[in-house]
């Protein structure tokens, strides 16, 4: 399933467990991103303080808990945003919580946690894709929003799940996605005109092919510029049509802009 929550930070998937009943205090899940920093999912059973999360950055799997027995951030593990797919495992066992990558344990945290069915509150929610709390409540924020798939889940324990709830819409994944085909929100090139060979003849002219899979919405999808001057020629998805910006200036022309727009096939 693709899980995408947008620009905002409220996850995708809410799960709540009964910890009175609960008997399997382990999740696990394959994940697929060229994000580099995400939330993976967030549990708590009191977000102020009672709560775990499992993120990426820099690439990397980041740890951060705050409850009774520790307060802490850690990163450790192999790098997950290459756009293949990773086995993820993560396990309370007494008073240690083990984070497994691929069929090996990457980090092993100990006098860090409480069994789970002894915890004060019974009740414990976990948001997949998201917080339960503004990003700013975390010990390190970091972005929230997640672009990627997930595979195989296993939330604790399904006997003891009271309740299952669906925030943002969900579709399924393109498997024929390909490491290089995804650019993350804000990705830009920049390339020295001095370097790129000058033809003989003037004018002069380019060329840019961009391959589009479109999904619902809208959207910036790329612009074209200078650092002084940069929306020389802009594309945007508005309401499943694509516009584009042309500034006359550019061309040798007195008007300021114009645009054409066309809806896709």
């Amino acid at each position: 399933m693709h899980l995408s929550n947008g620009p905002g930070q409220e996850p995708v998937t809410v799960l709540i467990f009964n910890l009175s009943r609960i008997a399997k205090t382990s999740s696990s899940f394959e994940v697929q991103t060229w994000d580099q920093e995400v939330v993976i999912f967030y549990g708590d059973t009191n977000p102020k303080d009672d709560w775990f999360m499992l993120g990426l950055r820099d690439g990397r799997p980041e740890i951060q808990m705050h409850n009774h027995w520790a307060q802490l951030t850690v990163g450790a593990g192999p790098w997950l945003d290459d756009g293949r797919w990773h086995q993820v495992k993560i396990r309370n066992h007494g008073d240690s919580v083990l984070l497994e990558v691929d069929g090996e344990e990457v980090l092993h945290l100990r006098q860090v946690s409480g069994s789970l069915n002894i915890k004060p509150q019974t009740i414990m929610r976990i948001a997949v894709g998201g917080l339960l709390f503004p990003p700013s409540s975390l010990r390190l924020p970091l972005v929230s929003a997640l672009d990627g798939c997930l595979r195989w889940g296993s939330w604790l324990d399904p006997q003891a799940q009271i309740s299952a709830s669906t925030l943002t819409s969900l579709r399924s994944c393109d498997l024929e996605l390909q490491p290089g085909l995804f650019f993350p929100s804000g990705t830009h090139a920049e390339f020295s005109l001095q370097d790129i060979p000058q033809p003989y003849t003037e004018p002069w002219a380019f060329s840019l092919d961009l391959g589009l899979k479109l999904a619902a919405g809208s959207g910036h999808l790329f612009a074209l510029g200078t650092p002084e001057n940069p929306s020389w020629l802009s594309l945007h998805l508005q309401d499943q049509e694509r516009t584009l910006l042309l500034p006359f200036a550019w061309m040798g022309f007195g008007c300021k802009a114009r645009s054409w727009t066309w809806t896709r096939p």
